[in-house]
């Protein structure tokens, strides 16, 4: 799936002198650098270390990434970027799930056609999101923690979660109890 370019609030900080201080908390990106390794490098020196551990801000120790997934800055893609027949460059990045993305799995279904007995999804998990060639040396990943497939059964998990996000969302008796 192509998207394009994910990008933070274009939010001003300053300090209390009053002086901008934008470019010292976020990436150009508009998302907050964090304990990250952002030293350019090329690809094959990347990393699983590189990436951030307590998504504190290294200049402010009382700002942190809220929403992990969501508001920090990538040091760098997560495979190799390639470039289209036209010039863009298509680089891979973590996926904006709200969750630890760096250091955990991601599990997603995505919707690829309706109907009751012929819709279909993909449903995918990937172990660990930032490929680690240190503990996965043949593919970076898990292969036991990542898989993908698509069919009708994906595409009924997919249906089934729209109306568990929709009575979460209301606040219904008991929703607490359910999990994210």
């Amino acid at each position: 799936m192509l998207l394009p370019p994910f990008r933070g609030a274009d939010l001003k900080a300053y300090d209390r002198a009053g002086a901008d201080i934008t470019a010292d908390l976020f990436a150009p990106s508009g998302f907050l650098k964090v304990d990250a390794d952002y030293t350019p490098k090329q690809r094959d020196q990347w990393r699983a270390e590189d990436w951030p551990e307590t998504y504190q801000s290294p200049r402010y120790a009382s700002v942190f990434g809220i929403g992990i997934g969501i508001a920090f800055a990538p040091p760098h893609a997560i495979s190799t970027p390639r470039t289209s027949p036209n010039g863009t460059v298509i680089a891979p990045a973590p996926p904006r799930t709200g969750m630890p993305s760096a250091v955990m799995g991601a599990a997603c279904i995505a919707s690829a056609g309706a109907g009751i007995r012929t819709g279909t999804a993909a449903a995918m998990t990937m172990h660990p999101v930032v490929p680690d060639y240190a503990r996965f040396p043949v593919h970076g990943r898990s292969v036991k923690d990542t898989s993908g497939e698509i069919g009708l059964a994906a595409h009924w998990v997919k249906h089934l979660l729209h109306f568990v996000f929709i009575y979460k969302a209301k606040a219904r008796p008991g929703w607490a109890f359910l999990p994210e």
